[in-house]
């Protein structure tokens, strides 16, 4: 009887695979923390500039309908996004620190997908200019908690960019960059726990660029019509437990 029980577990999980194929991704970090050395040992952050746009926010959609929402604004501050759509979701958000100081932030983003939805979320920490102080290094640093990705099609990333600037281009260099990176076909994050860039300025006090963000996207396959071998499979399987039960009664 036990070997009846698997055979028909096993072919309605069998038919039921075949019904559709979730996607989800996700990637938390936390305890992001800027700090200087060498050089004038100092820098600036911008905040409520008004000749600069706002560095942080947050942002998630869904693609089937179509559902956004978002919110941006100066870092240290908190921010949100998330949307739904039955068993479908996508959510960035941002922790409060300091206004005008991101030391201490934590991100998050992540979707999940379902019945042939796509969706993806992004957490914008940081994205601006610094000023920094002549021949300083400043280093972000960021504590990974969680990075995931599965089903067909989903990956998650985090990352921290340093680029030198002349206030109208940017020159950004492989070694000024961190990541954290996984997708669906990579399994699981085997880096570091703590992603970590560096820039050094060459010269006197002068402006560099900062992109650190989180992003999230994931798709499900659209659900599909069995084939009439899987439909056998499912109605053999339903049809066992049928039988188990009533020889049970």
């Amino acid at each position: 009887m036990r070997k009846f029980i698997k055979s028909g577990i096993g072919a309605t999980l069998l038919a039921a695979a075949h019904l559709a194929s979730a996607g989800s991704a996700e990637v938390q970090l936390s305890n992001f923390t800027l700090s200087v050395s060498g050089g004038e040992w100092w820098y600036w952050l911008p905040s409520n500039v008004d000749w600069l746009t706002p560095t942080a926010g947050a942002s998630a959609a869904l693609i089937n309908p179509a559902v956004a929402d978002g919110s941006t604004g100066w870092h240290g501050n908190a921010f949100g996004a998330a949307v739904s759509d039955g068993g479908s979701s996508a959510t960035a958000t941002l922790g409060a620190a300091t206004a005008g100081d991101f030391n201490g932030v934590s991100a998050s983003a992540g979707v999940v997908a379902n019945d042939g939805q796509m969706g993806w979320a992004f957490a914008k920490v940081f994205d601006g200019q610094i000023m920094v102080g002549g021949h300083a290094t400043i280093t972000v640093s960021a504590t990974v908690d969680t990075i995931s990705a599965s089903g067909t099609t989903a990956q998650a990333d985090s990352y921290i960019q340093l680029c030198s600037t002349d206030g109208t281009t940017e020159s950004c260099d492989f070694a000024n960059f961190a990541e954290a990176f996984v997708d669906a076909g990579s399994g699981g994050y085997s880096g570091p726990s703590i992603i970590s860039a560096s820039w050094t300025n060459p010269g006197d006090t002068t402006w560099a660029m900062m992109h650190i963000g989180l992003t999230a996207s994931a798709e499900s396959d659209v659900t599909a019509v069995p084939e009439p071998g899987t439909w056998a499979l499912m109605l053999t399987g339903l049809a066992g437990f049928g039988a188990l039960r009533r020889r049970r009664n």
